[in-house]
Order: C-alpha cells, then sequence, then structure tokens
C-alpha cells in the first residue's frame, strides 16, 4: 500500500473542511430554516432550533468558524495518514 503524506493529507483536509464551513455559512444566510431542518434531519431528527444563536451571523463569525474548522481538519488529517501509514506497514 502508498504511504500518506501527513502534511498533505492535513492540509487536503483544512481545505475541504474549510470549503464545506463556507458552503454551509451561505446555506444559513440564504436559508437559515431551511438549513436548520437539514442538520436536523442529518443529525437523526435532533431538534437544532433549540440550540440556535441569536447572534447575527457575521462575516468574524464565519471567519472564525472557517479557521477553527480548517484546523480541526488538519489535525484530523495528520492522525489519520499517520494512523494509516502504521497500520498498512503490518
Amino acid at each position: 500500500m502508498d504511504e500518506r503524506n501527513p502534511l498533505s493529507t492535513g492540509i487536503g483536509l483544512a481545505v475541504t473542511f474549510a470549503f464545506l464551513s463556507i458552503l454551509c455559512a451561505i446555506a444559513f444566510a440564504v436559508a437559515p430554516d431551511a438549513t436548520i431542518n437539514f442538520f436536523g434531519a442529518f443529525m437523526h431528527g435532533l431538534d437544532l432550533n433549540s440550540v440556535r444563536s441569536s447572534a447575527p451571523l457575521s462575516p468574524g463569525r464565519v471567519l472564525y468558524g472557517v479557521i477553527g474548522l480548517a484546523i480541526i481538519g488538519f489535525i484530523a488529517g495528520l492522525v489519520f495518514a499517520w494512523t494509516y501509514n502504521a497500520i498498512s506497514r503490518r
């Protein structure tokens, strides 16, 4: 099996998570109720209206979320590639 480069995998997943976060922000800005309903269905019927923030959607909050998810994606990509490489050597 081919080894995965942890840095490349981390960057790839970070970019993917950031992109998905931007798409989610756009969906919420365009259709907040439909977005809440979609993610509620996606989470097996969980009612997300009870945790819906009353704070307005701002560019700063969106950027904060994009950066946060990119960092999580980068760390997850590193861990995934390292684990994949460790297991595939056996």
